[in-house]
Protein backbone atom coordinates (compact mmCIF):
# COMPACT_ATOMS: atom_id res chain seq x y z
CA UNK A 1 0.00 0.00 0.00
CA UNK A 2 1.46 3.45 -0.86
CA UNK A 3 1.71 5.57 1.88
CA UNK A 4 -1.00 8.29 0.28
CA UNK A 5 -4.17 5.74 0.48
CA UNK A 6 -2.80 4.52 3.98
CA UNK A 7 -3.42 8.45 5.37
CA UNK A 8 -6.71 8.45 3.28
CA UNK A 9 -8.09 5.42 4.93
CA UNK A 10 -6.06 6.51 8.21
CA UNK A 11 -8.43 9.72 7.94
CA UNK A 12 -11.58 7.63 6.58
CA UNK A 13 -11.53 5.79 10.03
CA UNK A 14 -11.11 9.05 12.09
CA UNK A 15 -13.84 10.45 10.23
CA UNK A 16 -16.59 8.15 10.60
CA UNK A 17 -15.47 7.29 14.57
CA UNK A 18 -15.75 11.25 15.18
CA UNK A 19 -19.13 11.32 12.65
CA UNK A 20 -20.50 8.76 15.29
CA UNK A 21 -19.30 10.26 17.99
CA UNK A 22 -20.75 13.70 16.92
CA UNK A 23 -24.38 11.91 15.76
CA UNK A 24 -27.34 10.70 18.17
CA UNK A 25 -28.04 13.88 19.36
CA UNK A 26 -30.40 16.65 19.27
CA UNK A 27 -29.86 20.28 19.26
CA UNK A 28 -30.49 20.38 23.55
CA UNK A 29 -27.38 17.53 24.04
CA UNK A 30 -25.25 19.30 21.79
CA UNK A 31 -25.37 21.97 23.22
CA UNK A 32 -25.78 20.96 26.69
CA UNK A 33 -23.09 22.72 29.25
CA UNK A 34 -21.17 19.89 31.41
CA UNK A 35 -20.66 20.76 34.98
CA UNK A 36 -16.52 21.69 35.25
CA UNK A 37 -13.87 21.76 32.43
CA UNK A 38 -15.07 19.31 30.58
CA UNK A 39 -16.06 20.80 26.55
CA UNK A 40 -19.76 21.53 25.02
CA UNK A 41 -20.16 18.91 22.54
CA UNK A 42 -20.80 21.49 19.66
CA UNK A 43 -17.71 23.70 20.51
CA UNK A 44 -15.96 20.26 20.34
CA UNK A 45 -17.02 19.53 17.15
CA UNK A 46 -16.51 23.15 15.39
CA UNK A 47 -12.99 22.87 16.72
CA UNK A 48 -12.06 19.45 15.23
CA UNK A 49 -14.16 20.33 12.14
CA UNK A 50 -12.40 23.84 11.38
CA UNK A 51 -9.24 22.02 12.23
CA UNK A 52 -9.45 19.28 9.30
CA UNK A 53 -10.25 22.04 7.44
CA UNK A 54 -7.27 24.41 8.31
CA UNK A 55 -4.83 21.67 8.27
CA UNK A 56 -5.80 19.84 5.08
CA UNK A 57 -8.17 22.32 2.97
CA UNK A 58 -5.84 25.18 3.65
CA UNK A 59 -2.74 24.26 4.74
CA UNK A 60 -1.88 21.30 3.10
CA UNK A 61 -3.74 21.72 -0.17
CA UNK A 62 -3.07 25.13 -0.46
CA UNK A 63 -7.01 26.02 -0.88
CA UNK A 64 -8.87 27.95 0.97
CA UNK A 65 -11.48 27.28 4.70
CA UNK A 66 -14.63 26.64 3.72
CA UNK A 67 -15.42 28.60 7.44
CA UNK A 68 -15.68 32.36 6.98
CA UNK A 69 -18.75 31.75 5.26
CA UNK A 70 -20.17 29.47 6.77
CA UNK A 71 -19.50 30.96 10.62
CA UNK A 72 -21.11 33.94 8.74
CA UNK A 73 -23.98 32.72 7.88
CA UNK A 74 -24.62 30.96 11.02
CA UNK A 75 -24.13 33.39 13.29
CA UNK A 76 -20.71 32.17 14.54
CA UNK A 77 -17.11 33.89 15.31
CA UNK A 78 -14.99 34.54 12.27
CA UNK A 79 -11.74 32.94 13.95
CA UNK A 80 -12.45 29.04 14.71
CA UNK A 81 -10.66 29.93 17.69
CA UNK A 82 -13.40 31.51 19.09
CA UNK A 83 -15.48 28.99 19.00
CA UNK A 84 -14.45 28.16 22.86
CA UNK A 85 -16.12 31.88 23.88
CA UNK A 86 -19.16 31.42 22.03
CA UNK A 87 -22.03 31.93 24.21
CA UNK A 88 -24.73 31.47 22.01
CA UNK A 89 -26.40 27.79 20.75
CA UNK A 90 -24.36 26.45 17.96
CA UNK A 91 -26.68 24.77 15.13
CA UNK A 92 -26.24 20.93 15.21
CA UNK A 93 -27.65 20.25 11.65
CA UNK A 94 -25.75 23.54 9.97
CA UNK A 95 -22.60 22.13 11.44
CA UNK A 96 -23.15 18.55 10.63
CA UNK A 97 -23.60 19.90 6.48
CA UNK A 98 -20.53 21.91 6.84
CA UNK A 99 -18.77 19.13 8.50
CA UNK A 100 -19.80 16.31 5.62
CA UNK A 101 -18.65 18.46 3.04
CA UNK A 102 -15.53 19.61 4.61
CA UNK A 103 -14.34 16.06 5.01
CA UNK A 104 -15.62 15.08 1.22
CA UNK A 105 -12.94 17.81 0.56
CA UNK A 106 -10.23 16.81 2.68
CA UNK A 107 -10.18 13.48 1.87
CA UNK A 108 -10.55 14.45 -2.08
CA UNK A 109 -7.36 17.21 -1.17
CA UNK A 110 -5.29 13.86 0.47
CA UNK A 111 -6.10 11.48 -2.56
CA UNK A 112 -4.72 14.27 -4.80
CA UNK A 113 -1.40 14.36 -3.39
CA UNK A 114 1.79 12.28 -3.90
CA UNK A 115 4.01 10.34 -1.54
CA UNK A 116 6.50 12.93 -2.50
CA UNK A 117 4.52 15.49 -1.51
CA UNK A 118 4.36 13.64 1.96
CA UNK A 119 8.12 15.54 2.62
CA UNK A 120 6.81 19.14 1.19
CA UNK A 121 7.72 21.35 4.43
CA UNK A 122 5.10 23.92 5.21
CA UNK A 123 4.65 26.38 7.53
CA UNK A 124 1.45 25.83 10.31
CA UNK A 125 1.88 28.46 12.15
CA UNK A 126 1.37 26.75 15.16
CA UNK A 127 4.35 24.15 15.05
CA UNK A 128 6.36 25.86 12.91
CA UNK A 129 7.75 24.32 9.48
CA UNK A 130 6.98 20.53 9.34
CA UNK A 131 6.25 17.78 6.63
CA UNK A 132 2.97 17.50 4.70
CA UNK A 133 2.91 14.40 6.44
CA UNK A 134 2.72 15.94 10.19
CA UNK A 135 -0.35 17.43 8.86
CA UNK A 136 -2.08 14.84 7.87
CA UNK A 137 -1.24 12.72 11.06
CA UNK A 138 -1.83 15.72 13.48
CA UNK A 139 -5.93 16.41 11.55
CA UNK A 140 -6.48 12.21 12.29
CA UNK A 141 -5.42 12.22 15.94
CA UNK A 142 -6.96 15.74 16.68
CA UNK A 143 -10.07 14.33 14.80
CA UNK A 144 -10.05 11.07 17.33
CA UNK A 145 -8.97 13.33 20.21
CA UNK A 146 -11.78 14.88 19.99
CA UNK A 147 -14.52 12.44 19.08
CA UNK A 148 -13.41 10.82 22.59
CA UNK A 149 -14.60 14.88 24.47
CA UNK A 150 -17.57 14.33 22.55
CA UNK A 151 -18.59 10.61 23.82
CA UNK A 152 -17.37 11.65 27.53
CA UNK A 153 -19.79 14.62 26.92
CA UNK A 154 -22.52 12.20 25.67
CA UNK A 155 -21.89 10.01 28.31
CA UNK A 156 -22.58 12.65 31.06
CA UNK A 157 -25.90 13.29 29.84
CA UNK A 158 -26.40 9.26 29.88
CA UNK A 159 -26.29 8.81 26.32
CA UNK A 160 -23.82 6.21 24.72
CA UNK A 161 -20.69 7.55 23.65
CA UNK A 162 -18.69 5.46 21.94
CA UNK A 163 -19.84 3.03 19.54
CA UNK A 164 -18.24 0.00 21.23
Amino acid sequence: MDAITFATRQLEESFNLFNVCAGGIDEDQYNWKPAGTANVIARSHVHALSSIDFFINMLAAGGRSGWPEFAQANGLPANPLEIWKHEGRIPLAAVTEYGQQMQKRALENVAKLTDSDLDREIETNFFGRRPLSFLLHLASVHTVGHAGDMAAVKGMQGLKGLPF
